[in-house]
């Protein structure tokens, strides 16, 4: 059977060539500058989630057509490999974003170089080893794309699946430590200086 002609795969190239940028974009504009918004970060966030969760539920059930009812467990490390990597994540954003209050009255959030392009690593790393898995292809037109015929097929695409799990938890980490961290910034900068000390008494 011939695979989809190059005309059939464009759309779903087009979107997957727009997610990419996107996520480049605001990797670059993470380290030098980006303007906060808790509807920005929650709502990216949100869509990753729905993306993690429809890979996973495509995954998990070719598992268990595959290897039975005993698959099920699998569902233990899909839900906390992104809970872990976002408890770790949270507390660390927190501590090292730095904000800035600048001309135009916005505030703008600026995180040390590691924490986005490890997450664009993680990111395209999944993008790669489902390429290498299922080619072109089923790559772009299937999603979530069909399971591997061999047993090695479909250890790869669960190892990759939860390696998306680790940049989905940075990506909910990073969002929630930015929040915090905005929220404590918010409350300084609220905060009434404080009072003299009384005068001392006349002798």
């Amino acid at each position: 059977m011939s695979g989809p002609s190059i005309g059939a795969l464009e759309p779903a190239i087009v979107v997957l060539v727009i997610l990419v940028l996107i996520v480049v974009r605001r990797t670059y504009l993470q380290i030098q500058g980006a303007r906060f918004s808790a509807g920005r970060l929650f709502g990216y966030a949100a869509v990753y989630v729905l993306l993690f969760a429809a890979l996973a539920v495509g995954t998990l059930y070719a598992a268990i057509v595959s290897w039975g009812p005993d698959a099920y467990v699998l569902a233990i490390p899909y839900g906390a490999f992104p809970v872990v990597a976002a408890l770790v994540a949270a507390p660390y954003v927190r501590r090292i974003v730095r904000f800035e209050h600048r001309e135009d009255g916005a505030w703008y959030y600026r995180l040390s170089w590691h924490i986005p392009v490890l997450y664009l690593v993680l990111f395209f790393a999944r993008i790669s080893a489902e390429f290498v898995v299922f080619g072109p292809s089923a790559f772009v037109v299937s999603f979530p794309p069909p399971a591997p015929p061999s047993v090695a097929g479909l250890v790869i695409l669960i190892a990759v699946d939860l390696l998306f799990g680790i940049s989905l938890g940075l990506l909910l980490g990073r969002g929630v430590g930015v929040y915090q961290a905005h929220r404590e910034v918010l409350a300084r900068e609220d905060r009434p200086p404080s009072a003299p000390p009384p005068p001392l008494p006349s002798e």
